[in-house]
């Protein structure tokens, strides 16, 4: 059947003839071949590269624009500035900060052009979903004590032992799901699936979780309890990753799901409104009864017992940044520039998105940054108000706020440019976001205006 087909030409090849939504897909759902091949990290520049290319032959050259991909472009951009004064040390640094903002600007890019039908727009999310199935199996494998061991990747084999002393070649090399935790932590060991390590796979789930409710709230039969299985997988995951912020994160990402699959209703309005005040009334009747300095105080020796090195190692990273911010504030240093006596990991621009973005690319990529933010958020609510009256895809739209209110939160802790599985997740979800607006009932999108460049669409 497979060779008829393709010998009448009726049969996709893909990354040859397969629309880009099925290259994603299987991308996405081959993550554990790559993990154990070690070359997930390099996938994506590749891969990204060699589907915008074959895009704009199949287009000849056409294209459009949206303000998400020409912001993201614009920051891919910028970002190259600081090559002029970037210590030879950090080189391979900045290049690898530069492939993941160029994989960024494509991703939005190919999305927005190549992703022209409600069935493309589904297989991507369906991709995606079997990437959050692998991680929960991941997660549930280590978790249960199925396995708890280390392999060496088959590019771990091939690297020079030279290279094990870099952080980034040793996690690429060394395949575990997860590890002994430090002294401090509440769980004897911490979390990391796919990821590589504990802190992005609890960014990764904090995406992935609200994708997979809403394929829950939608699945029948058999199907139901295959997504109900992944979507505890990715709370197990998310607990065991063990991440004080991403714990909040999660628990605001849940009162806004409430909140907003209840707010159309008057009903669940008055009644949310109802249990709103008594909480707030319990909450002021424990301050008073406690005291204010006693609650804040407890909340404090809290922090401080539940992984006191995280909190010591943060505020010396926040320091030497604030220190170092002022020597370049317009394009930033353009990497990471290691704090004296503090391993790479824990450099002055690391441990938050939005301060690391300024750091290394000044007060103009934080504002490209933050305006890239503000058109995802901006698509996510054309998205709701467009779908208002179609219940799955106005249930996407409240997933999308849930997990990127979320991430945000996250992100304020944490960098996540680094891990391509977090990456790969985040722009996926991006692309769902910006494309959910153009999606009408009948299953073909509208045509996409370009912002800057005016371009026909192909067709197909």
């Amino acid at each position: 059947m497979f060779i008829r087909r393709f010998l009448s030409g009726k049969q996709s090849i893909p990354f040859i003839t397969a629309p880009f939504a099925m290259d994603l897909a299987i991308v996405l759902g081959l993550w554990p071949l790559w993990w154990i091949l070690g070359v997930e990290q390099f996938l994506p520049p590749m891969f990204l590269a060699w589907e915008t290319i074959r895009y704009l032959i199949q287009s000849r050259g056409r294209f459009a624009l949206n303000a998400p991909t020409a912001i993201a472009a614009a920051l891919a951009l910028w970002c190259v500035v600081p090559v002029l004064w970037v210590a030879p040390s950090d080189i391979d640094i900045f290049i690898k900060e530069i492939a993941a903002a160029l994989c960024q600007a494509l991703m939005l890019f190919l999305f927005w052009n190549a992703i022209r039908t409600t069935k493309d727009w589904r297989q991507a999310a369906r991709g995606l979903n079997v990437l959050a199935a692998w991680v929960a199996l991941g997660g549930l494998i280590f978790a249960v004590g199925l396995w708890r061991g280390e392999i060496t990747s088959v590019l771990g084999w091939l690297l020079p032992e030279s290279t094990s002393e870099s952080s980034f070649f040793g996690s690429i090399a060394v395949r575990e799901f997860g590890r002994r935790a430090d002294a401090g932590n509440i769980f004897p060991l911490r979390l990391s699936s796919f990821a590589l390590y504990a802190s992005t796979l609890s960014m990764a789930t904090l995406v992935l979780a609200p994708l997979a409710s809403w394929l829950f709230s939608a699945a029948k039969g058999w199907r139901r309890w295959a997504q109900g299985l992944v979507l505890a997988g990715l709370l197990v995951c998310l607990i065991g990753a063990e991440s004080r912020i991403a714990y909040v994160a999660f628990l605001v990402a849940c009162g806004v799901w409430v909140v907003a699959r209840s707010w159309g209703s008057p009903r669940y309005r008055r009644g949310l409104i109802f249990a709103a005040i008594a909480l707030a009334v319990a909450l002021f009747g424990i301050v008073a009864y406690v005291g204010v300095g006693d609650t804040f105080q407890a909340v404090r020796e809290t922090l401080a017992q539940w992984r006191p090195g995280s909190l010591m190692v943060r505020s010396r990273v926040y320091a030497e940044t604030f220190r170092l911010l002022p020597q370049h504030p317009i394009a930033g240093w353009g990497a990471q520039v290691q704090t004296r006596g503090e391993a790479t990991a824990f450099s002055a621009g690391s441990h938050s998105s939005f301060l690391g973005m300024m750091f290394r690319h000044g007060i103009v990529g934080l504002a490209l940054y933050i305006g890239l933010w503000v058109s995802i958020w901006r698509d996510i609510v054309k998205g709701l108000k467009k779908h208002a009256g179609m219940p799955h895809l106005r249930l996407f739209g409240i997933a999308a706020v849930a997990a990127m209110a979320a991430f945000n939160i996250r992100e304020a802790a944490d960098t996540w440019w680094w891990d391509q599985l977090l990456t790969m997740a985040v722009w996926t979800m991006w692309g769902l976001i910006t494309v959910a607006p153009t999606l009408p009932s009948n299953g073909v999108a509208e045509s996409h205006e370009p912002s800057f460049i005016q371009a026909e669409q192909p067709d197909g």
